[in-house]
């Protein structure tokens, strides 16, 4: 199997495989993701004090970690576009992306080729209705070097694993770009907003020379998220392909 090294290129599973990619999808509008009865939404946060030119890597990175300190749990409808190396084009799709801290998640795809990507803590399941199949891998093959679990729950400091640049801070948003210290890994750019250091979107580029993009919008904090939505047993009659950590 294709290898993946991280949970976005994960996150299209078929996508990395020539012979399974869906063909591309046109551009497509975004509802706000599913807002769970009962849920509050924390306000926004202020603006951010430190004026744009005073502002300098380390922080930037500084506010970015107390952000997601704070951050329970993160909602956002996404757009997902992925250039693979050799098939020519994009794979576009988009949904709801939900998160909860420490490392649950889930993408649900409404646009594009239909899957789920749940993560519970312990297994990342990728489900594919269509091909009748659901990829199963554990946390350590799937987030090994980082990736968008890593970033939002703060696992570690991904600044002792990658070089730090400060691309841009002079307008409405933050670029920054992390260079893997190591000679396997995704280059990482990350777009956040200079007020809240929210996160809006996300680029990895893989060894392979794959890109994945991915937008996110309709931004929710700390919404009350029900266990249940990071939980996946797979239906019965599914396939289930489990990858093991030596990738077999």
């Amino acid at each position: 199997p294709t290898r993946r090294s991280s949970d976005l290129s994960l996150a299209s599973a078929a996508a990395a495989d020539p012979e399974k990619a869906p063909q591309p999808a046109p551009p497509v509008s975004q509802a706000p993701p599913a807002v769970p009865p009962g849920s509050t939404q924390t306000p926004p946060a202020a603006s951010n004090a430190e004026s744009p030119g005073s502002r300098t890597v380390d922080s930037v990175w500084t506010s970015y970690r107390h952000r997601w300190q704070s951050t329970a749990t993160y909602s956002a409808s996404f757009s997902q576009s992925i250039e693979i190396d050799g098939i020519g084009g994009d794979v576009d799709s988009a949904g709801s992306f939900y998160f909860a801290r420490p490392d649950r998640m889930l993408f649900d795809y409404t646009e594009g080729q239909e899957q789920r990507v749940v993560g519970d803590g312990e297994w990342i399941w990728v489900y594919q209705p269509d091909l009748e199949q659901v990829y199963k891998v554990d946390y350590a093959t799937a987030f090994g070097s980082g990736g968008l679990v890593a970033l939002l729950g703060n696992r570690d400091d991904l600044s002792e694993r990658y070089q730090l640049s400060l691309l841009d801070s002079s307008g409405d948003v933050v670029r920054l770009r992390l260079t893997p210290m190591a000679e396997v890994g995704e280059l990482i750019e990350l777009v956040m907003s200079a007020d809240s250091f929210d996160l809006e979107s996300v680029v990895m580029t893989d060894p392979a020379g794959s890109v994945t993009r991915v937008e996110f919008s309709d931004i929710r904090r700390n919404l009350t998220l029900e266990d249940a939505l990071f939980a996946f047993s797979p239906p019965e009659g599914i396939d289930v392909i489990t990858a093991m950590p030596d990738g077999g």
